[in-house]
């Protein structure tokens, strides 16, 4: 999953990635990238930045945790490397989703000086708004976060701000910002042989709706899909959310449209619950009297992961409590050959 901009720790994830990581995590391993100088790396940025050193982190990533073709998640900017490497590697990606993306930057599509000026303006405040202890830091960063998120509410942007303060520093934050302004990948999309999915809000406020078609229409049998309402990054709460992670669990394979995501079928024809390995694996030690920070330790997973297996795993069930959600499960015979995922 490949994001450029706003992240959080991995351990506590926020408001903009939590329900990315419950969509994706219950079916398949889920590996974040982040380029140099965010996140965990922020601060240590090192050389220059350009698409090509953008590649090469995410191999090294895609090399050192898996050994056949991934599937890639972009959001936002995110889908600059996303396109660049699949149409370079192709050998290494086996499909890709691109929400709410684009080929161009803003300043690679032809719209005249005032959009360089303000393209310069969002920048140089960039490097204002992630500064320390500067006059209009905050308010920056808010009005900033408010064009990305605009159907957050003034709690979810205090909770955006708090994550995203601490992922990368006022200079690497204006140099990315200014990165995926003159990117330009049309070429590379052109190139793509792999399977996409391309969604787009008809009302972004950061990316034109313009430049998601344009972006789906250069990369060869790719499918487009069109959202509703203001938005850029969805949240859980969006009326699109739903439509959104169904369409993308189809397309990655998780899902049979007939029964629903994670479901198989009995032999009387009705859905029949399915538990992941490592859901199977947090609700035997669950069953065994361990505590979520005990289970947590044993299988290397944050506290908020195992509480979220513990979660999934209770709704495929249809169980209230965890002792019901042992208890069925066994009945079931789902926890018979549980073992720790990878």
């Amino acid at each position: 999953m490949a994001t450029l901009h706003v992240g959080d720790h991995l351990d506590a994830p926020s408001i903009d990635s939590r329900h990315w990581l419950e969509l994706l995590a219950p079916h398949a391993r889920l590996v974040r990238y982040e380029p140099r100088g965010c996140g965990l790396s922020a601060g240590s940025f090192v050389g220059p930045l350009s698409l090509e050193t953008c590649v090469e982190d995410m191999a090294a990533v895609v090399n050192a945790t898996s050994d056949g073709p991934v599937a890639l998640v972009s959001l936002t900017h995110g889908a600059l490397p996303v396109i660049a490497f699949a149409a370079l590697h192709p050998e290494r990606v086996e499909r890709i989703v691109v929400l709410d993306g684009y080929a161009r930057g803003r300043m690679r599509r032809n719209a005249g000086p005032e959009l360089d000026r303000e393209s310069q303006a969002i920048a140089e405040t960039m490097q204002v708004a992630y500064g320390t202890d500067l006059a209009y830091s905050v308010p920056f960063r808010r009005a900033l976060l408010s064009r990305l998120v605009p159907q957050a509410n003034d709690e979810q942007l205090i909770e955006l701000d708090r994550a995203s303060i601490s992922r990368m520093t006022s200079a690497i934050a204006a140099r990315y910002t200014r990165f995926s302004f003159e990117a330009d990948v049309s070429d590379l999309a052109c190139r793509i042989a792999c399977p996409a999915l391309v969604l787009h809000a008809r009302q972004d406020p950061v990316v034109p709706f313009a430049e998601g078609s344009h972006l789906a229409a250069l990369i060869p049998g790719a499918r487009f899909m069109p959202l509703e309402g203001c938005l850029h990054l969805p949240l859980a709460g969006d009326p699109e959310w739903p439509r959104i992670s169904s369409v993308i669990h189809s397309f990655l394979g998780f899902a049979s449209a007939a029964v629903g995501i994670g479901a198989t079928v009995d032999g009387a024809g009705a859905p029949a619950p399915r538990l992941t390995p490592r859901q199977r694996e947090v609700l035997r030690l669950v069953g065994q009297g361990h505590t979520d920070k005990e289970i947590a330790r044993v299988m290397g997973l944050s506290h908020r992961t195992v509480e979220m297996h513990v979660r999934h795993s209770l709704a495929a069930l249809d169980c209230r409590s965890r002792a019901e959600g042992v208890r069925v499960a066994l009945q079931r015979g789902l926890l018979g050959d549980a073992s720790a995922a990878s």
